[in-house]
């Protein structure tokens, strides 16, 4: 691992320290304006006290533990603990395949991947904010991760970082990991009341850490009545699945969905089917069925995925498998409309209705999985989201389409997918691999971040130097010059 040169010294100096003076502690080492004294940085939560860093004015914690989990069963809270909890590193990423992307040059290049060390206690939240313990109510905004339902971390793109968002913009940004995949969606619920919720466990793993953000984030500088859900991709799906849960309903006030109306969840009768053949590839029988807990993961998600594949060909001979595109590549790898965590499908009327006053910003980007013409894969949904919460009379929807092209690789990726997040954070310097980093693009930065930061402040959208954004069924194509259409 090769170490930028400030945290060399950081480190130099934090042994210096340690050997010299064996016996003092809470010594404030500084390199720049990084600040790591646990005095100074220590808040405490519901579980115990945790410390985390000063960067340049911006407090920062990482890898909190907000629940702890044994497989298959829901998520309680973490064990408590007295003594101040080193909160200065990220924690461990749920447990995911191998990232395809990682073996091409291009791909590795641009996204800038962090996949961290896995491990299934995974559970962790990470903060920044511009001050702890001051009483004040800074509007705090949640972010959720994308990799569909499968893959993914709150840190795994470098501009998930929260520091300009929480410095120049006044808000609390709160990225989080929960469980994926197998281990978050397999459903076992016909083998007994135990594996009840299984199907839905990586959900409620969100909403657990959304009930810690409401119990915890005061201490933070945050405000718990005024939470945004904001995700791309997987997690604007989840984001548009949360709006459908009783259970999330007053955990938070506003949303943004960016290229993840993903409304199209499993039903039972498949996701049930998918469990079955799980179990029946793992040579386990329904007397055995607690011994999957003790299955490597390796071989629990290889028992997965040709399970899905089975099931998925027995839903095209039944005329049950999606024509959508994207509802297809998902098919099996989504949340579980069970009845009870998930009453109903995100378009019905049932829940709409628990949504109904949460003002939405839903858009995408437009190049999507294509180079050549305007994305047809998202736009679809993200329109059909919007007028699905229009005609239902919700709270105002503000739509969007992100058109401004990268520079990078000589122009290859166009607008693509994942393109707008760095502009959401105001990080077009910070992942300039993707970016490119010029001055334009930077300003676009400024102007996006603020439009939605002040979203999540007072439920609407506005920046200087972007049109005044009016809401659904007009649309602001966001670019250098930004126009309403």
């Amino acid at each position: 691992m090769t170490l930028k040169p400030n945290l060399a010294l950081l480190l130099a100096a934090t042994l210096v320290v340690s050997c010299g003076q064996p016996s003092r502690r809470n010594v404030v080492e500084r390199v720049g304006s990084l600040e790591t004294s646990a005095r100074q940085t220590t808040v405490k939560t519901v579980s115990g006290p945790v410390a985390g860093y000063v960067d340049d004015g911006v407090f920062i914690y990482k890898g909190i533990p907000y629940a702890k989990a044994e497989r298959f069963a829901p998520a309680v809270d973490p064990d408590p603990w007295t003594d101040v909890r080193p909160s200065r590193a990220f924690g461990p990423t749920a447990p995911a395949p191998a990232r395809s992307g990682w073996w091409s040059d291009d791909q590795a290049f641009t996204m800038h991947w962090d996949d961290g060390f896995h491990d299934e206690d995974c559970l962790r939240v990470n903060v920044w904010t511009g001050g702890i313990n001051d009483g004040k109510k800074r509007p705090v905004m949640v972010w959720l991760h994308g990799g569909g339902f499968r893959e993914g971390s709150g840190q795994e793109l470098i501009c998930y970082d929260g520091t300009n968002l929480a410095r120049d913009h006044g808000v609390v940004v709160v990225t989080l990991n929960h469980r994926l995949n197998v281990l978050g969606f397999l459903d076992l619920s016909a083998f007994g009341a135990k594996y009840a919720h299984s199907g839905n466990l990586g959900m409620m793993d969100i909403v657990k850490a959304l009930e810690w953000v409401r119990d915890n984030i005061a201490n933070f500088g945050g405000d718990p009545a005024n939470v945004t859900i904001f995700g791309q991709s997987g997690g604007g799906g989840k984001v548009s699945t949360l709006m459908a849960m009783p259970s999330a309903k007053g955990l938070f006030s506003k949303a943004i969905v960016e290229s993840g109306s993903i409304t199209n969840l499993l039903s039972p009768k498949y996701s049930r089917r998918i469990g079955a053949a799980t179990v029946a590839n793992l040579g386990l029988t329904p007397s055995r069925i607690d011994d999957i807990a003790t299955v490597p993961y390796d071989r629990l998600l290889a028992a997965y995925d040709a399970a899905m594949k089975t099931v998925a060909e027995e839903a095209r001979e039944d005329g049950a498998f999606p024509a959508n595109f994207l509802d297809a590549i998902l098919f099996g790898q989504v949340p579980v409309v069970d009845g009870e965590i998930i009453p109903a499908q995100p378009a019905a009327a049932e829940a709409l209705a628990l949504s109904k006053d949460v003002p939405v910003i839903i858009g995408t980007v437009f190049n999507e999985f294509t180079r050549d013409q305007e994305d047809p894969i998202f736009k679809p949904l993200a329109l059909k989201q919007a007028q699905d919460r229009a005609s239902a009379g919700c709270a105002p929807v503000y739509m969007y389409q992100f058109t401004w092209e990268s520079p990078v690789l000589d122009g290859a990726l166009g607008s693509t997918h994942c393109l707008e997040i760095p502009f959401v954070f105001d990080n077009v310097l910070l992942h300039r691999t993707f970016t490119g980093g010029g001055d334009d693009a930077v300003e676009l930065g400024h102007r996006v971040s603020r439009a939605w930061t002040n979203f999540a402040k007072t439920g609407v959208p506005s920046a200087e130097g972007l049109p005044e954004w009016e809401a659904y069924p007009k649309t602001l194509i966001i670019n250098i010059k930004s126009e309403l259409k």
